[in-house]
């Protein structure tokens, strides 16, 4: 008898398997997504992805793929207002600060101090006085602002009395009293309207352009470019001398800032 009973159980055991299967094959009734529920999911994702950000930046982990993401879930570029009409027409220290955010971001001495100059800008662009103070200071207790001269949270200067630029390595930005614009490397950028790669070739704008545009990724490089066409686009159209001198600063930082992604991305990849 002890046969039979072998093959009940072995029966009984491809039965349940057999049941257990049947019920995980069963199909599913399809959930259709309502378009309330993608534009929350959507939210979600963009809040994660913010918070991703801000630690990959505490960490020192910051890098334009990141940027691109957030920009994708969230729908518009860090700046501290969406238009760069309202960037232009901000006060001084509004201004400032965001561009020491973009000069810091290009560098590795900078990167780990981005959230910093972020904070203090979202601080300064909320509540303009905060920038009209003679004296700031960073969290770190070295000097942010002296006067008219700006400092990064490392004590190298970022904006002078003379409004002469430079990255948080030291390197020279842009002269005032010049056509000329610089790699963090060194290597002229812009030399009245000449351009170079950060290799030292000279080049046109638009090939700087398409070669930063191969690197970075479509949603990036259309970001960039909508700035700098509204720029070329509206470079004088009733704007003041200050107006304009940020316009012309703003649009050839992020033809730099462009060009030295790729360079630093191509190089990393060979």
């Amino acid at each position: 008898m002890k046969y039979p009973i072998r093959v009940l159980l072995s029966l009984l055991t491809l039965c349940t398997i057999g049941l257990v299967t049947n019920n995980l094959s069963a199909p599913v009734v399809a959930y259709e997504e309502k378009p309330q529920d993608r534009a929350t999911s959507k939210s979600n994702q963009c809040s994660e992805i913010r918070a991703v950000r801000r630690l990959a930046i505490r960490e020192n982990l910051d890098s334009d793929n990141l940027a691109t993401l957030e920009y994708k879930y969230c729908g518009n570029s860090n700046l501290p207002s969406s238009s760069i009409e309202s960037l232009l027409n901000s006060s001084q220290a509004c201004f400032d600060l965001t561009v020491m955010a973009e000069l810091a971001s290009m560098t590795e001495e900078g990167r780990k101090f981005v959230g910093t100059i972020e904070g203090l800008g979202q601080v300064t662009c909320k509540r303009p006085r905060q920038g009209q103070r003679y004296l700031l200071e960073w969290p770190n207790g070295e000097t942010a602002k002296l006067g008219s001269n700006w400092y990064y949270p490392n004590g190298q200067i970022a904006k002078s009395a003379s409004l002469n630029w430079y990255y948080p390595n030291g390197q020279a930005v842009k002269y005032k009293s010049s056509y000329w614009n610089y790699y963090p490397n060194g290597q002229t950028a812009r030399s009245g309207s000449n351009w170079y790669t950060p290799e030292g070739r000279s080049t046109s704008v638009d090939d700087l352009l398409s070669q930063g545009c191969s690197i970075v990724g479509t949603t990036e490089c259309d970001r960039i470019l909508t700035e700098i066409n509204r720029f070329d686009q509206n470079s004088s159209d009733g704007k003041n001398s200050e107006e304009n001198r940020r316009s012309t600063l703003w649009r050839n930082l992020a033809i730099v800032k462009l060009s030295w992604e790729s360079y630093l991305q191509t190089n990393q990849s060979k």
